[in-house]
């Protein structure tokens, strides 16, 4: 496989960040500004006050290393009220306590323009494997992603097997759970 998964820590402590940062800068995602704002200005801050973990998906083409995708993993507790509609098989895996859940999140996810199609998957996948390692080591089954409320994205979450829980009414986001 010519594309793999690097941490943004470790490209770190290997290239330095002068150029770790160069390297961000070549990421182009027109379809979510947001993401590709967050990775070029945000995410060595957010790696290095130990916010959230960032990786990188990277193709080695021609001697030339291009950023495909990358994703943020971080840890987030999920209030969970009485008044949410959860069905009970879900709220007993979710090990809710005191209206609490300990849960992962994914925070961003976001792939290059010109990405092949399906690559958005193995990304998820990938995190959710790492999500995987963290619940082997720590515990936590639950993983969350908050989406913006777009039809399309909502139904890609579902068919890669997250449940949609409420939105979130201050930001405007579909806050959605998986249990691994």
């Amino acid at each position: 496989m010519k594309d793999s998964q690097f941490s943004l820590n470790k490209l770190i402590s290997e290239m330095g960040e002068d150029n770790v940062s160069l390297l961000l800068s070549t990421f182009k995602c027109t379809a979510d500004a947001d993401a590709e704002y967050f990775l070029k200005n945000k995410a060595i801050m957010h790696d290095r006050d130990s916010i959230s973990r960032t990786y990188l998906m990277l193709d080695f083409k021609h001697e030339m290393t291009v950023i495909k995708g990358y994703f943020t993993l971080t840890v987030k507790c999920l209030a969970v009220g009485e008044k949410l509609k959860i069905p009970n098989k879900l709220w007993k895996l979710m090990n809710a306590n005191n209206g609490v859940v300990q849960s992962y999140l994914l925070g961003q996810l976001a792939k290059a323009d010109g990405t092949e199609r399906g690559f958005g998957k193995a990304m998820i996948e990938r995190a959710l494997y790492n999500f995987g390692e963290g619940k082997t080591m720590f515990g936590c089954r639950t993983v969350r992603l908050d989406c913006k409320d777009e039809p399309k994205l909502m139904e890609y979450y579902i068919s890669c097997g997250f449940k949609f829980m409420r939105m979130d009414e201050k930001r405007n986001l579909n806050q959605m759970v998986m249990i691994i």
